[in-house]
């Protein structure tokens, strides 16, 4: 990820939520703007795929966007409540959860539903978290039994992890999941990003703590916080920065490859950089 020529780097003694590890912090960028264009809507979440599609969430519609911020397609569901969460890793078959009816919907590119996971009906009343395998499979986290698990569309399970309050002492309550580059990455905000390998096996945390949302990219969690775009690599250690064009207002931003866009309260405005 290039964010531009390097101001300032400076070491200093890791906060406690990187539990005393010594890293590089506060590495600040500078970066090139050029503004696109802007949408009115109001929305909850923002997501970015592979292709530089941009995606807003609402309580009961997802918008999806061109890479220009061009108004593309709508989704419209209102039988299976709020809209809690959009995984759009796969833009052929993005993920849209509804944890109130415990309900998943599939949809295509156009954001055509294609198929529907009822988790109530497939004998799982506790979901918190789901995301979309690479193989088109789901993956869903079970704070029954306290399994990261994996199933097809009848149900069937492929692959589960050990029980997660054994393997960490302690009771995992996960709000959010990505799979990428074959790998699972598990928020709970209060324990950090636990990372599995791509057959259900718990190999780590990144002791990032308070998420709700980020995107990994090239071995790097990317997550917004005061007014800036965070790019932490668990790989070197090192947290970089980078300023966002606009801060005021802003509920969420998202970036890929030359790509950004910025939701704020009653819109979202898309650059290239």
């Amino acid at each position: 990820m290039c964010y531009g020529r390097i101001y300032s780097v400076m070491k200093r003694k890791a906060t406690p939520i990187l539990f005393g590890v010594w890293v590089v912090l506060c590495m600040s960028f500078s970066t090139s703007f050029s503004f696109i264009g802007t949408y009115e809507t109001k929305a909850n979440f923002i997501a970015i795929d592979n292709f530089s599609n941009f995606y807003t969430a609402t309580d009961n519609k997802v918008f999806k966007f061109s890479p220009d911020g061009t108004y593309l397609y709508p989704y419209e569901e209102f039988n299976y409540g709020k809209i809690g969460m959009v995984d759009v890793t796969n833009p052929m078959k993005i993920l849209v959860f509804c944890p109130d009816f415990m309900t998943v919907i599939t949809l295509d590119k156009y954001l055509s539903p294609l198929t529907t996971y009822n988790f109530f009906d497939l004998g799982y009343q506790n979901v918190s978290a789901v995301t979309m395998s690479n193989d088109g499979l789901l993956w869903f986290y079970d704070n029954t039994d306290f399994k990261l698990k994996k199933i097809d569309e009848t149900g069937a399970i492929k692959l589960q992890s050990q029980p997660l309050n054994t393997a960490l002492d302690a009771v995992p309550n996960p709000d959010f999941m990505v799979e990428k580059d074959n790998a699972v990455y598990l928020n709970d905000p209060a324990i950090g990003i636990m990372v599995f390998d791509i057959f259900g096996n718990y190999n780590k945390t990144i002791p990032i703590k308070g998420l709700k949302k980020f995107q990994v990219f090239q071995d790097q969690i990317i997550y917004f916080d005061s007014g800036r775009l965070n790019a932490y690599n668990f790989i070197s250690l090192d947290l970089k920065s980078i300023q966002l064009p606009d801060t005021a207002e802003v509920v969420m931003a998202a970036i890929q490859k030359n790509r950004m866009a910025i939701l704020k309260k009653d819109r979202v405005d898309f650059y290239r950089y």
